[in-house]
């Protein structure tokens, strides 16, 4: 037995344009409708109003004051969101001087939270404090620190130009490096390309009172060679648009500084003859890029880099 074959439901071209003619002409007509109310000033409610609860209802008046209850319920939520908000919005910082305030209180607030630093500085070198409750990473962390500041003449130490006061080490361990009349320090505040340029010269401004303080941006890698161990990206720029590109920015002036030191430090030492060479050791916070400036000062990719924090877990040196 044949099944029979389904109905199309496809209709003709006459009818579907037809259709079509009459649905704009019901539109325009709703057009013109709409402006005619509205020069007479007539309002039409499409919405139906609702009835409300019928009298039959034998819960009505417990129903009506359910609502009422509720509704108050909600205005005070809405108020109570109101006022949270006004409190933030008042606690916020208008001003680099407040935001400064705010940081060096959540700051104090956080080292007393964890009991204090855990380093205090000593006459002959920084003196390790393990905590009681005991921190593997931190103590190894201190010790390698200790190690950079004991081998090297000028200590660079880098900050996140987002947080340059979060990412700077605590006063204890700077007092103990500048205890040492041979040693020098560096603020050395890196990606200043992720902030505006009115923010760099303030944070220079305020941190330049304390250390000498350097403002950069490190190259970043490009292309990998594993041959020569070249990076395209690593080097100096002078084009216009430099902090746009991968290229690093402000590399010079370090060096100059660090020449300076050499110079310096040579003819302290010797006044015949000035000083050839010095040891720089740079510290700072996971991912404030330590690595990268490494690699922008010897103008190739001298150590691996990475986006993820604590990719260097050990003692680097790089002649």
């Amino acid at each position: 037995m044949v099944k029979k074959k389904g109905k199309s439901k496809r209709i003709t071209l006459k009818d579907k344009y037809k259709i079509q003619r009459r649905v704009v002409e019901t539109h325009r007509k709703n057009r013109k409708q709409a402006k005619r109310d509205a020069k007479a000033g007539i309002v039409r409610h499409d919405k139906k109003k609702d009835p409300g609860i019928p009298n039959s209802w034998p819960f009505k008046q417990e129903l009506l004051q359910n609502i009422k209850h509720e509704k108050e319920r909600m205005e005070a939520k809405k108020q109570e969101e109101k006022e949270r908000r006004k409190q933030h919005q008042k606690g916020k910082a208008t001003n680099l001087t407040e935001l400064m305030m705010q940081a060096n209180q959540k700051k104090s607030e956080f080292d007393a939270r964890t009991a204090g630093g855990a380093a205090l500085a000593n006459d002959d070198s920084v003196r390790i404090i393990a905590q009681s409750h005991g921190q593997q990473s931190r103590r190894a962390y201190l010790r390698s620190l200790k190690k950079v500041i004991e081998s090297s003449d000028v200590i660079l130490q880098i900050l996140d130009a987002r947080d340059p006061l979060g990412t700077r080490i605590h006063p204890a361990i700077e007092s103990g490096i500048l205890s040492h009349f041979d040693k020098r320090m560096v603020l050395v505040l890196n990606k200043i390309d992720l902030i505006p340029k009115s923010n760099v010269g303030e944070w220079l401004t305020y941190l330049r009172r304390s250390h000498p303080t350097v403002a950069l941006k490190a190259g970043t890698t490009q292309s990998r060679s594993h041959e020569s161990g070249k990076s395209s990206g690593i080097g100096r720029s002078k084009s216009e648009n430099a902090l746009s590109s991968s290229m690093a920015v402000g590399v010079d002036g370090l060096l100059q500084l660090l020449k300076n030191y050499a110079r310096a430090s040579g003819e302290s030492k010797s006044k015949k003859k000035s000083k050839t060479c010095i040891t720089v050791g740079i510290i700072g916070y996971p991912n404030v890029g330590k690595s990268s400036i490494l690699n922008s000062l010897k103008r190739f990719r001298a150590v691996g880099v990475s986006p993820r924090p604590g990719f260097t877990t050990t003692l680097q040196e790089v002649v």
